[in-house]
């Protein structure tokens, strides 16, 4: 057999993290293009971002003003703590 790449094993740890959020809550993810999200945050736009990696990785780079709720302890934890207004936006 064949090893993955990293981008596929990225996608599919991605897809993996999406289904659990979608089971822990019960609600369905809208996905956002890259570019959508670029444009909302240049605009000033209320956009809470959060990181769901694990501290290790949210430390060694994050996009900056991201809130770290590594999946899933943090996010279980902390997610009655987010505004509910604005977008929210996990990655």
């Amino acid at each position: 057999m064949k090893p993955l790449n990293v981008a596929t094993a990225l996608a599919i740890t991605l897809f993996f993290h999406s289904q659990l959020l979608v089971q822990a809550f019960a609600v369905e993810l809208e996905r956002i293009a890259l570019a959508e999200l670029k444009r909302l945050l240049d605009a000033k736009e209320n956009v809470i971002l959060i990181d769901v990696r694990n501290q290790l990785d949210y430390d060694f780079g994050h996009i900056p003003g991201a809130i770290s709720m590594p999946f899933p302890a943090e996010i279980e934890a902390r997610h009655q703590t987010l505004p509910a207004d604005g977008l929210i936006v996990l990655y």
